[in-house]
């Protein structure tokens, strides 16, 4: 008998147990963090946390699910990172309006040095500045100024229909009639630029766009970077590998990265069209487009006056803010909208409703922002929709000083998360959750909803700057597609839809209905 054989064997064996062991203790480093708190949740799993779970029940019902077990307030962990996720609207309120200080910046995974720089990435005083130098291009003022290149995409957006309508086809909507129409309205609204898409759905704008929001927390290459070993992140950034996590983002980077050179050769004036890239042009310290780190470093930024005298915005952060713009409005509004045609066609009554309210206010007239404002079963058919299809189902906050809320010890760098839709969903705000009754959002109902309980803009200081212009979008659209089509429920319509696992809520068979031409009375 080989006895150091079998001795080198028994060594082998035992070795690859103790690193397996490791590697099983490494990945429930972080599993005691909520019982410390006293909070409950779901049980984790090694390195995975309770991601396989949420994969099972679903990435948008999860949160509901869980609330329905563990209350309002309970811990979670995305892979080994754990997340205080909250339903309660007290909670909410402390969060997002009344500790806002302690809880500025939001959670997310490193990215490169453009990415790092956009409005939903910036921190603290950063932050601060980049909302001042964008807020201007969403005013009542700017809306308005935006109204008659809104109304030419919507005018093509019912050529397009019109086209399907005589056809006799049966569409899915967000693929061939809204993510051209969005796509359109930012390129025009954002950039000062007519691209109409809508004409040509093969546009690489549109095709490129379209997956763009379609990954989700279960590719391996995000389950390792944000998940499994969120340490990796900086060095997945600095590496090529960056490009497999954002992917057409290099397209659209190379899109706006030519407008961006194209524009700075055109002369500002005070008569130009102030659209959110000549506003960030203006805005350039001459001598600062491309600032070094060390220099910017050593200024000493105290104020928002500071960073306007003596810093500027540099071209990446322009860069990075023309992209958000491009594919976080693209994105959200073109859902919204799919989301609401699919309500229309299952609920026909409503849709005759809304129809009439049209024809009634604005009979032939275009839609304006001050018109559009007088309709008022249509703002509710809006925000009922929103609560049903709430397009970022969490918010996130990460919280930079320990605080206590409602008697939960919140230490520094936890990652608080709301379920936007396990509020949306929760019968004790919203009877019957599951049902499409926009009289919810009528003037008498909403001074009885409980604050912080209807969030699909977020809230508080850093709630979607993009709102005002979302909004005129989607009601520009809808005005122009209930007054001339009828929308039809087909034998391919889902009633209830299936949900997809993307970061961003979108149906995951897409929604299939037909358009019907209205006779004019």
């Amino acid at each position: 008998m080989d006895v150091f054989g079998l001795t080198n064997y028994a060594t082998t064996l035992a070795l690859v147990a103790v690193l397996i062991l490791t590697l099983y203790l490494f990945g429930r480093r972080n599993f005691s963090y909520f019982k410390n708190l006293g909070l409950s949740g779901p049980e984790p799993i090694s390195h995975f946390g309770n991601l396989m779970e949420m994969k099972n029940l679903g990435f948008t019902k999860a949160f509901k699910y869980w609330r329905e077990i563990y209350g309002d307030i309970y811990g979670m962990y995305f892979g080994v990172v754990p997340n205080c996720v909250v339903s309660d609207p007290e909670f909410i309120q402390e969060v997002l309006v009344k500790k806002f200080s302690n809880f500025v910046n939001r959670t997310l995974f490193e990215q490169d040095e453009i990415a790092n720089v956009g409005l939903a990435s910036a921190r603290d005083d950063h932050w601060k500045y980049l909302r001042t130098v964008l807020t201007p291009s969403f005013t009542s003022h700017q809306m308005r100024a935006m109204n008659t290149m809104i109304q030419t995409c919507a005018d093509n957006l019912v050529e397009n229909i019109d086209k399907l309508a005589e056809n006799g086809e049966v569409t899915e909507v967000k693929k061939y009639v809204f993510s051209a129409y969005t796509i359109d309205v930012i390129a025009a609204t954002g950039f000062g630029i007519m691209v109409n898409s809508q004409k040509n759905p093969d546009d690489p704008l549109v095709t490129k766009a379209k997956d763009i929001f379609k990954f989700t927390f279960f590719q391996p290459l995000i389950l390792l970077t944000v998940i499994v070993l969120p340490s990796s992140g900086k060095f997945i950034a600095k590496s090529g590998l960056i490009r497999f996590l954002i992917g057409n983002q290099f397209f659209f980077r190379r899109f706006c990265k030519k407008l961006i050179e194209e524009r700075k050769k055109i002369p500002m004036d005070d008569s130009m069209h102030k659209n959110l890239l000549n506003l960030m042009i203006k805005a350039q310290l001459k001598g600062h487009e491309t600032l070094p780190p060390e220099v910017e470093k050593e200024l000493d930024l105290e104020t928002i006056t500071d960073w306007r005298t003596k810093r500027g915005i540099t071209d990446n952060e322009i860069l990075a803010q023309c992209v958000l713009l491009l594919l976080a409005g693209y994105e959200t509004t073109a859902s919204t909208l799919t989301f609401f045609t699919h309500l229309m066609a299952i609920n026909p009554e409503q849709q005759e409703k809304l129809h009439q309210e049209i024809v009634d206010v604005l009979g032939e007239d275009l839609p304006t922002y001050d018109s559009v404002q007088k309709l008022p079963y249509l703002n509710m058919c809006m925000d009922e929709t929103l609560r049903m299809y709430p397009i970022a189902n969490t918010l996130d906050r990460q919280c930079n000083k320990a605080c206590t809320i409602k008697g939960v010890k919140i230490p520094e760098k936890l990652t608080v998360r709301i379920a936007v839709d396990a509020i949306h969903y929760n019968p004790k705000y919203w009877p019957e959750p599951e049902k499409f009754i926009p009289e919810r959002f009528s003037e008498e109902a909403k001074s009885k909803q409980v604050p912080f309980t209807y969030l699909p803009f977020g809230a508080g200081p850093r709630m979607c700057l993009g709102m005002r212009l979302a909004k005129l979008e989607f009601k520009i659209a809808a005005v122009e597609m209930i007054r001339n089509f009828k929308i039809l429920r087909t034998e391919k319509t889902e009633d209830p839809l299936i949900l997809g696992d993307n970061i961003l809520l979108a149906a995951k068979n897409g929604v299939w209905v037909k358009f019907e031409r209205r006779l004019k009375k």
